[in-house]
């Protein structure tokens, strides 16, 4: 017999991505929203997360790589409220930062469940595209890797690192 899980997505927009935790390493987002319980929600398994994530109904769409190569976008979809439109007008052409934390609990709980919820994946980027109507906003969310190829750091390679053999004893 199968369990019953729900699955919930936490989002934090940082609206200047150097100001992302504050002096005692606390993630200190600038909004935050969870799209499963109708009321705020405190992510008590995460020690970094601060503040209480208020319930904005979205859907989400894009946590996963092939083969750690390639790494996609994140599509979220969002009712066009006058906060998130406010977001979606700062975001643009901004230093602005994304975490989104997809988590997976057992059913049945009325809040986030400590004991109960994992943490499936986590997704860090920039909002680099909006797209809105009088209903929805679509925000295309980037990640901060590169996508080509997915390393962490990305590493910059100086003329004084190489050395071609052709040239050794020319200097």
């Amino acid at each position: 017999m199968m369990a019953n899980y729900d699955i919930m997505c936490f989002l934090e927009y940082y609206s200047d991505r150097t100001n992302i935790v504050d002096g005692s390493g606390n993630r200190v987002p600038t909004r935050q929203w969870q799209n499963f319980f109708p009321t705020p929600q405190t992510l008590s398994i995460d020690s970094a997360a601060t503040g209480s994530y208020g319930y904005l109904p979205f859907e989400i769409d894009g946590f996963g790589s092939t083969e750690a190569k390639q790494i996609n976008d994140l599509m979220v979809n969002v009712a066009a409220s006058a906060d998130v439109m406010d977001v979606s007008e700062e975001a643009i052409g901004s230093e602005n930062y994304v975490i989104a934390s997809l988590y997976l609990q057992t059913a049945g709980f009325d809040s986030f469940n400590a004991g109960s919820a994992q943490l499936i994946a986590r997704y860090g980027g920039s909002i680099e595209s909006v797209s809105a109507n009088d209903t929805a906003v679509d925000w295309t969310i980037n990640p901060a890797i590169s996508k080509i190829d997915a390393q962490v750091p990305s590493k910059k390679i100086s003329s004084g690192m190489v050395q071609s053999p052709f040239l050794s004893g020319y200097a």
